[in-house]
């Protein structure tokens, strides 16, 4: 193992009283991250380096007794080194059972490289990112997923996880205008809006899921989000079958916090010592996974409808 925070017993309590009965016995991680820290920028990374082995070893560990399968992303670093990084990609997606992933592009990748890409190593999907383009902030997606590559993945049919940018996220008029565009005039894509369409504060959904919800091969993964009236909104006004669990593993859901919000922002937050009450943290993925769970009473979802978001929902969409 690398350097992953450990297991602890507290983390152990939540999973056994409020999640063991919760989470079904076959899951799909449809957002985890695959780094090689000899990929790392000259300035170095934080982002702990992970293989397929460890990514696999380190699931089974956060939940216990549990079939799992993944979707495997590259990892977005600004100022990565990109020589050698889709042949990593494939090595270790070819080591899964599924072998699924979706590797990383960068604006600057031309059609026919990713084409030649894809057709190499038979990727599943692509993992475009807000850091690669100039504004990472409040750049369009256009800006970091030019339409040339978009050809490429209409063409192949891929996944594409697009991770929202823009301060309102998917609130933005001109991120779901675009969208709006884009899924009719590249029909073939799946696209995939990680982290509820980026809704870490539900605000951004409030409006903008009664647009989605019209648009066609429109998905989500609900990685990472701590807020339940975010997945509420979605498991009560989208299309269930659109919907599939995520973590955002290792990196950003195997860590001890939770992603709060105030106003209209948010944050990963790692929790404080308070003397009122028991302040230790547990993984930010159980804390996604509290969410869920209660979204999913108060929607008044089936143990059927739930267990499709944990797995079948995956299954289909990308035929295993």
């Amino acid at each position: 193992m690398h350097q992953y925070e450990q297991i602890t017993d507290f983390d152990r309590e939540i999973w056994r009283e409020e999640l063991e009965d919760f989470v079904p016995a076959k899951i799909f991680d449809a957002h985890t991250h695959l780094w090689d820290n000899a990929f790392a920028p000259p300035e170095g990374t934080t982002v702990p380096e992970t293989h397929w082995d460890d990514l696999d070893r380190w699931s089974r560990e956060v939940f216990p007794g549990r079939e799992i399968g993944f979707l495997m992303l590259g990892m977005p670093v600004a100022g990565m080194k990109l020589a050698g990084f889709h042949d990593f990609m494939a090595r270790e997606i070819a080591k899964s059972r599924h072998r699924l992933g979706s590797t990383l592009v960068t604006p600057e990748i031309t059609a026919a490289e990713l084409d030649e890409l894809v057709r190499k190593h038979r990727f599943a999907g692509l993992k475009p990112y807000r850091s690669f383009a100039s504004d990472p902030a409040n750049c369009r997606i256009v800006d970091y997923f030019p339409e040339e590559q978009m050809e490429v993945a209409d063409h192949h049919r891929l996944g594409v996880t697009l991770h929202m940018a823009k301060f309102d996220g998917i609130a933005d008029p001109e991120n779901l205008a675009d969208l709006s565009d884009l899924t009719r005039r590249y029909p073939h894509i799946r696209w995939i809006l990680a982290h509820c369409a980026r809704a870490f504060n539900p605000y951004t959904l409030e409006k903008s899921v009664f647009v989605l919800r019209e648009l066609p091969n429109i998905y989500y993964d609900l990685s990472a989000v701590c807020d339940t009236r975010s997945h509420y909104l979605l498991m009560k006004h989208e299309e269930l079958s659109r919907l599939m669990f995520g973590t955002d593993n290792i990196c950003a859901g195997g860590v001890h916090g939770n992603y709060i919000t105030w106003g209209k922002g948010w944050e990963y937050f790692t929790g404080m010592d308070i003397p009122h009450c028991r302040g230790d943290a547990t993984l930010v993925c159980y804390e996604q996974l509290r969410a869920m769970k209660q979204a999913a009473d108060m929607a008044e979802l089936t143990r059927v409808e739930t267990e499709a978001i944990f797995h079948d929902n995956a299954a289909a969409l990308f035929g295993f």
